[in-house]
């Protein structure tokens, strides 16, 4: 439309141009004739008629002056030319190129005269063909301008159908039908690669990249609809599947092995779900570890067959993976009008009964006040009272193997927690508890007492044994101080020791931190950095705390073979290792390929389940 009005602007001032070259032209034509009619036979004989003119009252006597608009004499009487001028009728087309002079010399009374005659019907003609002309102009201008808008909504029309009708017929215009068909192409093409787009990005915000499942955020969302609709008084049941076994499986197995794991999972969850496809059951995965059920129209019946189904399933693969446990199912029933942080609340207490309840287990939590909570945390007060009491804990060990002649390997050993049924508890769980009810002190120093214990016992009195500390022990001085002087009194135990402490809890409070690796030199002990390479911070902990051994996080080790930029980053640590005496050990071996570059980097130690499995101390 702009292009249009920018046209009509321009069509406008061209016709205006043209009337006035026209008019122009006109006139000039004119001019010739007024030229002729000036100089006829008739007015030069009036002229030559005319005495020796002294005053203009002779020229008004001697001539009809009316018929001239201008007059000039000069003779040898005047001192200076006589003028007369009268303005012409039409002084505007007069000034438009006026009309030539024509001059006349009378022999007789030696004067010479200029003069311009007026000729009133020659310019009322003249006046006549530019109005005809000028009008004609405007019409045709405006006819134009009605003919081209007219056209132009036609053009647009069409356009539009086209544009908007993909099974239009071809306009006369064939190029822009072309054109258009190839804008519509191109179009359409983006719109699809924007929508594939917006999809992907879709399933990025709501769906598990490794599963396919719904996430944390479809899970909440659904959660939240179901127990705020007041007005379908419906009821369901939640279950949390939590896999405690993941963390083991990554840190022995590797990454990979475990992220099959959490497939293996989801997939038999699906395979057991195929049996209830008449129930409306919706599978989450909330976090690393966790998956989430909320089946609708549920029974408790139909619920705990369905438990008991998976239970059977996780102990098949758990014997078929060799692993202590797959994963522990909690249930609750829930309805509207319900606040989603108790029955969060209420599943996680029914996990922690089904963690204490066997391999595998599950348990249903039915009681919906709000103590719930406190109840769980009275349970698992209770279950760790009993393990503290009756010192329930056994050990596994897995090797950590020397390289070379100058590094002593040792065993790493890690605790399992049993209940009062004989049945394994997750360690995990069972150390976050304790965190919870203020008992992991307490904890911590039966572990310790009791390896102490096992490593007088031991017949090969050059076995060493490397021990997991946690954060609250390390930050508690008491535990400290009792550690120091339990270390001073078994000095022979002390030297086969080395306490392990992962790089990410000895971020903060780096003074204090500090001590604790003193205190551990000190006493004989050794020292290690477990996880070390995943944080910004490692070389300065490495620097400050100054371990005995540094051991490389199993991510650094995962794809070692093909991941040059972590072999350079680990040859760098080995280097500057072996500068300040500390020896470097890989975690997470499971292939010959990886072990043998790590040799080649001139590694001190390995470990991983290439060199051997956890097993029985």
């Amino acid at each position: 439309m702009n292009d249009y009005k920018k046209s009509l602007w321009t069509s406008t001032l061209i016709t205006l141009l043209i009337a006035l070259a026209l008019i122009i032209a006109t006139k000039s034509a004119f001019n010739t004739l007024l030229l002729e009619q000036q100089q006829l036979p008739k007015t030069r004989a009036q002229l030559a008629l005319l005495p020796t003119i002294t005053a203009m009252g002779d020229l008004q006597e001697s001539l009809d002056i009316s018929q001239f608009s201008y007059i000039k004499i000069n003779n040898n009487r005047l001192n200076s030319p006589l003028v007369y001028s009268q303005k012409a009728v039409n002084q505007l087309f007069n000034n438009l190129l006026p009309t030539p002079i024509s001059s006349f010399n009378s022999a007789t009374e030696n004067q010479s005269i200029q003069y311009t005659s007026i000729h009133p019907e020659l310019f009322e003609l003249y006046q006549s063909i530019i109005v005809l002309i000028v009008t004609a102009l405007i019409i045709t201008l405006l006819l134009y301008h009605i003919i081209s808008f007219r056209l132009l909504k036609k053009i647009e029309s069409a356009l539009v159908n086209e544009i908007v009708n993909e099974k239009s017929k071809i306009t006369p215009f064939k190029k822009v039908t072309i054109e258009l068909v190839e804008q519509r192409r191109l179009f359409d093409s983006a719109l699809h690669s924007k929508k594939e787009k917006i999809s992907r990005l879709s399933k990025q915000i709501n769906v598990d990249a490794l599963t396919g499942l719904n996430n944390r955020h479809v899970f909440r969302k659904e959660l939240t609809e179901f127990l705020s609709d007041e007005r379908n008084r419906k009821h369901a049941i939640l279950s949390i599947i939590r896999l405690f076994e993941l963390s083991v499986v990554n840190m022995h197995r590797g990454f990979q092995q475990g992220d099959q794991f959490v497939i293996n999972v989801a997939n038999i969850i699906n395979d057991i779900l195929d049996k209830y496809k008449d129930k409306d059951i919706h599978l989450f995965r909330i976090s690393g570890s966790e998956f989430a059920l909320i089946s609708h129209d549920m029974s408790i019946g139909d619920a705990q067959q369905f438990a008991n189904e998976l239970k059977l399933k996780f102990d098949q693969y758990q014997l078929l993976n060799n692993l202590e446990n797959v994963a522990f199912n909690g249930m609750t029933l829930i309805s509207s009008n319900q606040l989603p942080e108790h029955v969060l609340a209420r599943a996680d207490i029914a996990l922690a009964k089904a963690q204490t309840s066997g391999i595998n287990a599950w348990a249903f939590e039915e009681n919906i006040d709000n103590q719930a909570l406190q109840v769980g945390e009275q349970h698992w007060r209770s279950i760790i009272t009993d393990i503290i009491n009756n010192r329930s804990l056994t050990f596994l060990q897995q090797p950590v193997q020397a390289i070379h002649r100058n590094m002593k390997g040792y065993q790493e050993i890690f605790t399992r927690f049993v209940s009062e049924d004989n049945n394994t508890i997750p360690t995990d769980t069972v150390f976050s508890m304790a965190q919870r009810t203020d008992t992991i002190i307490k904890l911590e120093k039966v572990i310790l007492e009791k390896i102490i214990y096992r490593s007088r016992l031991r017949k090969e009195h050059n076995t060493r044994w490397g021990i997991n500390l946690s954060s609250s022990a390390m930050h508690n001085s008491s535990f400290m101080v009792w550690l120091e002087r339990l270390l001073l009194r078994e000095p022979d135990v002390a030297r086969s020791l080395v306490f392990e402490v992962p790089e990410s809890l000895l971020g903060h409070n780096l003074i204090a931190n500090k001590r604790v690796f003193n205190m551990l030199k000190r006493a004989g002990s050794r020292s290690a950095i477990c996880n070390f390479g995943k944080g910004i911070s490692s070389f300065r902990l490495f620097e400050e705390l100054k371990p005995d051994y540094i051991k490389l996080d199993a991510s650094l080790i995962a794809n070692l073979e093909s991941d040059s930029a972590n072999q350079q980053f680990i040859r760098m640590i080995i280097d500057v290792a072996h500068r300040m005496e500390c020896q470097v050990i890989a975690e997470g071996i499971e292939h010959l390929e990886q072990k043998q570059i790590l040799e080649s980097m001139y590694i001190d130690g390995v470990q991983g389940y290439l060199i051997a499995e956890p097993a029985p101390l």
